[in-house]
């Protein structure tokens, strides 16, 4: 058993030696990250957050869409302890709003900075081939960021689910009040 043992670190020794050498000639050649993939280890090539290809305005607007607890005059007042000015907000209460509401006109349009949804219909206009509206605009690309305001049992648009989000997004630096 002791010789295989041997033979086993001669081996590690040898392989880890190439491996080495494999690795700085790849480096040196531009070729690193290829090298790793084509070893498998593209795992631990050290990866750098790209910036989104897309972004929004942090002043930008905020568009709250679906059915509501509260009225109006209840949102922009929760809006406004944080700062946020009436003009920024744009709503669209109400179930069958929301049914309605082209959400194209969004798209690639950096003026809103965030979708805050209440309960609304699965279906809408642009839904194509998604479960609901609201997964179709989190994966398609140039919507602002989209946030499913719940109580806990689902969506549902009410004071403490709307301010916990906005407070959320301003004390993560997203939105500017």
């Amino acid at each position: 058993m002791q010789d295989t043992n041997e033979k086993l670190l001669d081996i590690i020794t040898d392989a880890s030696y190439r491996l080495h050498t494999e690795i700085k000639k790849a480096y040196k050649n531009d070729n690193f990250k290829a090298y790793l993939s084509s070893v498998g280890m593209l795992d631990i090539f050290p990866c750098e957050e790209e910036p989104p290809l897309y972004d929004t305005n942090p002043g930008g607007k905020i568009l709250i869409i679906g059915d509501a607890k509260i009225k109006d005059k209840e949102i922009y007042g929760c809006l406004k302890e944080y700062g946020i000015d009436k003009d920024r907000v744009e709503l669209h209460i109400g179930y069958d709003e929301a049914k309605n509401y082209s959400f194209n006109k969004i798209q690639y349009n950096s003026n809103y900075r965030l979708i805050l949804f209440g309960s609304v219909p699965h279906s809408g206009k642009g839904k194509q081939d998604k479960s609901s509206i609201i997964t179709q605009i989190e994966s398609t690309d140039g919507y602002p960021k989209v946030i499913r305001l719940s109580d806990g049992h689902g969506l549902k648009l009410t004071k403490t689910s709307l301010k916990n989000a906005v407070n959320q997004e301003i004390q993560r630096g997203y939105l500017v009040a």
